[in-house]
């Protein structure tokens, strides 16, 4: 009976001690210095900013009004802001143009960022050089376009940037910042120190304009479209950089239930487009695109948040059927994934947040293993993840 329990957790435990393994590779990785592209051209690219705002009225004008200050760093000739209005108020698409910012209202059966995206991207589809996608809630980083232009200038294509948390209001919102930074200093800053493309995160992400255009107008996606961009560029041969000085600032959610909704969208398309891809990329690796091989591995990951609790049952399991070889398996999964998060998390907040960290940690783990009941929904429709406006 104790090996064929054995027979059975092992495949279980060896997967999450490769996913903690390699996490820790990339945590190792981040800490390598980067080699940066010199700048062929000091002209100013025309810059297409892209805002999908689903019901976001209050937000959307806090943002704006902010985005809206790169005209006196930028030159404003040379940018427009186009707010994508699915849903808004009539009275706050007038507040948005009298900032300076141009609407394009959408209206759909099933409201997605894709089909948001593919609208606005018809209509505004001359003269532009790239396109930045934000969220509603997203603040530019000063310098941010002028930054933005440099990487362009470099001949980089596709370009994500770095997104700060604007707000630890809550052990939620704390939490959820620190899985961002972690997830962005491995999978973005550690992947491209490898020769890897780094994820898109759906935002602060900057495109070549023709590129973008081809791009999202092949995407289908109800949900994750930055994933389905991913893995699309990196099958054609187009790399993705990490360019952490061009910066957003980004709400994070406050509440468990915003979270549970949040990661339930996110690992449905994460683990959707892995069953899709796998074939396909086992045949381009062996054609020599291993950069299109690492992106669908990276689906494959566990779920962050639901990984070190499932590395706890596993050394529980294995202690109580007295199996060393689950046990130790399980813990060098834990320590591995400890490690890689001590790499990249600044110990400084760490210690000065740890009491809301250890109230986080249970709130977050429910949550997202709560999350893993929306896959089915998300599947069948865009679950949207409302966004306060919560200063930091």
């Amino acid at each position: 009976m104790k090996t064929l329990l054995e027979i059975l957790l092992l495949p279980l435990v060896a997967y999450l001690a490769l996913s903690g393994l390699y996490q820790l590779v990339l945590a190792l990785a981040s800490k390598f210095k980067a080699k940066r592209s010199k700048v062929s051209s000091h002209a100013f690219a025309r810059f297409l900013v892209l805002v999908p705002a689903y019901k976001e009225d209050a937000i959307i004008k806090h943002s704006v009004s902010k985005n809206m200050n790169a005209r006196y760093e930028y030159p404003r000739e040379s940018f427009d802001l186009v707010v994508i209005a699915d849903q808004l108020q009539s009275e706050t698409e007038n507040e948005l143009r009298q900032l300076g910012a141009l609407v394009h209202p959408v209206k759909f059966n099933k409201s997605t960022k894709v089909k948001s995206l593919q609208s606005a991207i018809s209509k505004y589809s001359k003269c532009y050089d790239a396109v930045v996608i934000l969220d509603a809630d997203n603040v530019m980083d000063k310098g941010f376009l002028f930054k933005a232009n440099l990487w362009i200038q470099s001949g980089a294509k596709a370009i994500q940037g770095l997104r700060k948390a604007a707000n630890t209001n809550t052990s939620t919102a704390l939490m959820d910042g620190l899985s961002e930074t972690a997830n962005t200093e491995m999978l973005c800053k550690g992947a491209n120190r490898l020769g890897f493309s780094s994820k898109l995160s759906g935002s602060a992400m900057v495109f070549n304009f023709e590129l973008f255009k081809n791009t999202i107008n092949q995407c289908e996606a109800i949900g994750g479209f930055d994933k389905e961009m991913e893995l699309m560029l990196t099958k054609q041969g187009e790399f993705i950089h990490y360019a952490a000085d061009i910066a957003v600032l980004d709400q994070k959610v406050s509440s468990t239930e915003a979270f549970t909704k949040q990661r339930g969208r996110w690992i449905e398309a994460q683990y959707t487009f892995f069953k899709k891809s796998f074939g396909e990329s086992l045949r381009y690796l062996v054609k020599g695109n291993a950069d299109f091989f690492h992106k669908v591995m990276q689906l494959a990951l566990p779920p962050r948040a639901v990984a070190p609790f499932a590395m706890f049952l596993m050394i529980g399991l294995g202690w109580l059927l007295g199996s060393s070889l689950v046990s130790i398996t399980a813990l060098t999964a834990l320590i591995s994934l400890t490690l890689s998060y001590l790499l990249v998390l600044p110990i400084t907040d760490l210690i000065n947040q740890s009491f809301k960290i250890a109230v986080g940690i249970p709130q977050i783990g429910w949550a997202a293993i709560k999350s893993l009941g929306l896959i089915s929904k998300s599947k069948q429709e865009f679950i949207h993840t409302q966004h306060e406006l919560i200063e930091a």
